[in-house]
């Protein structure tokens, strides 16, 4: 019984810390920074790419402001 109520407070934890941004969220400048490798190549950017999300900042490249739209899905 004890391993029971040990696991649901861990799984309860666990959901309490899975998800950083919410909708309507700002990205850090710290995490805008952070290399995110490209899965999947569009446009200029090929399969094993380093892609910064302050590459889409326009304070940050120069003017070029951009709105984006991340989707990350998993097929296990």
């Amino acid at each position: 019984m004890n391993n029971i109520g040990i696991g649901i407070f861990l799984v309860l934890f666990g959901f309490s810390y899975s998800q950083t941004y919410c909708a309507g969220d700002q990205i850090s400048l710290e995490h805008q920074n952070s290399p995110l490798t490209v899965g999947a190549g569009f446009e200029d950017y090929n399969v094993g790419d380093d892609l910064f999300l302050s590459d889409f900042n326009g304070d940050l490249n120069g003017g070029s402001y951009s709105i984006i739209f991340v989707e990350m899905s998993a097929s296990w």
